[in-house]
């Protein structure tokens, strides 16, 4: 298997994961409100399952967001910087980002191992509470390689600035604000 093609199928994993949990999440909540008011009853593990579908959820779409560009950028500042500053600006700001992964994944390792350790049962879900939770080491492992892929991208020229650019859009000179201008140069 070549590393395009393991790197498609993380991508499509990622994606299934993704819409298997947002899908899981609606019907089981939906079917939990049919089940309390029309037939006064309801499943006492569903509030727990719909959580740690949450969570899994959230630490996997953070990698997706990276990794299709669709995370919050705060780029006030440094769009205004020079290119080769925006660049360093970009390199520091994965750095940090690496940091933070690698505290999160040392933090949420030992949480899992110590929740094993202990072998305790969720609240409400016959599982043992470290597999549930064992989508945090995971999803930050997850992060972490998209913000490697992201630095590289930086460091080989492909990517200058992390930004997010839409429908193509590039830095061009001025604000966005400005006016489109025809070929002529005139503004329409």
């Amino acid at each position: 298997m070549t590393s395009f093609s393991l790197k498609s199928a993380l991508e499509r994993l990622e994606e299934i994961a993704m819409a298997f949990l947002l899908a899981f999440m609606t019907l089981l909540t939906f079917a939990q409100v049919v089940l309390r008011y029309v037939f006064n009853s309801g499943w006492v593990w569903s509030l727990e399952a719909t959580t740690y579908s949450f969570a899994a959820l959230v630490l996997v779409g953070m990698s997706y967001g990276v990794r299709t560009k669709s995370h919050i950028a705060v780029d006030l500042m440094t769009r205004r910087l020079p290119p080769k500053l925006r660049h360093v600006a970009a390199l520091v700001a994965v750095a940090l980002c690496l940091l933070y992964c690698g505290m999160m994944l040392y933090g949420s390792a030992i949480f899992v191992e110590r929740l094993a350790a202990l072998g305790n049962d969720a609240r409400d879900i016959p599982v043992a509470k470290w597999i549930l939770t064992l989508i945090m080491p995971v999803g930050f492992v997850l992060l972490s390689y998209r913000f490697l892929v992201a630095g590289w991208h930086v460091l080989t020229g492909h990517d200058d600035d992390m930004e997010y650019h839409e429908h193509g859009e590039h830095d061009v000179a001025g604000s966005e604000f400005e006016q489109p201008t025809d070929s002529d140069g005139d503004q329409s």
